[in-house]
């Protein structure tokens, strides 16, 4: 089952990357314009990136057991 653990892990891993440049841009924007919903798409993409980096992490981990 180990490709299986590394290939969802890949999957979420990239999801995490996505979100984190999302959530990088959001928030330049934010920083530059100060309006509100830039600031709350910079969260919101930084808590989802979190949330696929712990699945990432969680699918290699039980997969793989």
């Amino acid at each position: 089952m180990g490709r299986m653990g590394d290939k969802q892990a890949a999957e979420y891993y990239d999801l995490a990357m996505r979100h984190r440049k999302s959530a990088d841009e959001a928030f330049q924007a934010w920083t530059l314009r100060k309006e509100q919903e830039y600031h709350a798409a910079a969260v919101l993409h930084a808590q989802m990136a979190t949330m696929y980096a712990g699945m990432a992490a969680a699918a290699k981990a039980i997969l793989d057991f």
